[in-house]
């Protein structure tokens, strides 16, 4: 990985276990080289020829419960300076295994077409899961979260928009009572928003 792409992930992870932890959830690191640190510095070869089992090469990057611990989420999160369906295309994989995880997404050039100058401009989230085999998104479709086939929906700018805001997946964060949590974590990424 280079290393200004290691800089991009550390950052975006850290400053989303920061929102969520500031919020009240509790956030479990889990991703494989959170766990097993030693393999950071290892080439994708060097890892491969570790032979660990396949699901820990795909271990979400957090399990994010409540205070009470009586809910959990698996949350991967992703930095793109590029955003697109093919997204969703790379955690596939990571869907099947783990049944059900919330993807977290940094877009570096969301558009602003209505000045809509609000975190969430730049941070969204979607459910993932499968349901027999088909492979299912949850967007906000007309102010509500519904579940739709990954071959239905479309590219664009309006996919984007079409993620649910934080709040909407993690209740205890609302984005008009952190909101100034949310745009100084915005703002941190700042360095990063360019590319």
């Amino acid at each position: 990985m280079k290393f200004s792409d290691r800089i991009k992930k550390e950052m975006t992870e850290g400053i989303v276990k920061a929102i969520l932890e500031d919020a009240q959830y509790r956030v479990i690191d889990c991703g494989i080289e959170k766990v097993l640190r030693e393999l950071s510095c290892l080439s994708a070869t060097e890892y491969g020829k570790l032979g660990y089992p396949h699901a820990m090469s795909h271990l979400p990057d957090f399990t994010v419960m409540n205070r009470e611990q009586t809910t959990k989420q698996l949350v991967e999160v992703k930095y793109r300076s590029t955003w697109g369906k093919n997204l969703f295309e790379e955690v596939r994989e990571q869907v099947r295994i783990f049944g059900e995880i919330v993807l977290i997404s940094v877009n570096a050039k969301a558009e602003d077409p209505r000045g809509y100058n609000m975190p969430s401009r730049f941070l969204r989230c979607c459910g993932l899961k499968f349901e027999k085999d088909t492979y299912l998104i949850q967007q906000n479709k007309n102010g509500s979260p519904v579940w739709t086939s990954f071959n239905q929906i479309s590219d664009g700018s309006g996919l984007w928009w079409s993620m649910l805001k934080l709040h909407e997946k993690f209740p205890q964060l609302s984005e008009e009572n952190n909101k100034n949590t949310l745009f100084q974590a915005v703002n941190a990424l700042a360095g990063i928003l360019d590319g």
